[in-house]
């Protein structure tokens, strides 16, 4: 697993654009309500990142956000694929009255193309050129249980991740509280105790290409 963090840390260093580059906000997206995340390595060459939150209605249909990375680094560590699915995603998706208990029901034919990004990228780790395409349809099923264990009041969260020629940029203030989760990611099995549910207050979430 260590292997894999610091091959995963390498590319997102070299395949970042350098400092000057020009940047364009895809879309961005205000964020009030419950959101649920795990972050969990599948085996120990592959690892994922999930958050799903509520978006502020503002008078307009409600909808929430999906934003998902998945690597893998493959078995003669001499590539690493990652898949980004980012975007709009139907408010039935997420479904839940209060963070006790949470679920999302997505497929990635739910993606609103205007307003999300969805690409798996293969990198070969000799000589850094990056292949991209539309990965094959899938679905997500989680329920995520509210357990108690540790809460944690986030009041002030700035924070810029960079995949490819992507960068989310977040801004956040939420209470948060571990959470049990199970279900599938793409057709693997999820059983973790280590995921997080909470309530966004005034949060946002911005998707840029940088060009």
């Amino acid at each position: 697993m260590k292997h894999l963090f610091v091959v995963s840390l390498l590319v997102l260093t070299m395949i970042a654009p350098l400092a000057l580059t020009a940047q364009t906000t895809v879309f961005k997206f205000s964020q009030d309500g419950e959101f649920a995340s795990i972050s969990q390595s599948t085996d120990p060459n592959s690892n994922f990142t999930l958050t799903v939150s509520r978006n502020s209605s503002n008078g307009a249909a409600a909808t929430a956000t999906l934003s998902f990375v998945s690597f893998t680094l493959a078995a003669d560590f001499n590539s690493e694929t990652f898949t980004q699915i980012i975007g709009n995603i139907p408010a039935s998706d997420f479904t839940g009255v209060n963070t006790q208990n949470l679920s999302l029901n997505f497929n990635t034919a739910d993606l609103d193309p205007t307003t999300s990004l969805i690409q798996t990228c293969t990198v070969d780790l000799n000589s850094l050129t990056i292949t991209c395409g539309t990965p094959a349809s899938g679905s997500i099923q989680l329920n995520f249980t509210q357990n108690g264990v540790s809460r944690t009041r986030v009041l002030a969260l700035g924070e810029e991740i960079t995949v490819g020629n992507f960068t989310t940029r977040i801004h956040q203030r939420s209470d948060n509280s571990t959470a049990n989760v199970s279900g599938t990611v793409l057709g693997t099995s999820v059983s973790s105790g280590n995921a997080t549910v909470g309530i966004n207050h005034n949060s946002s979430t911005e998707f840029i290409k940088n060009n």
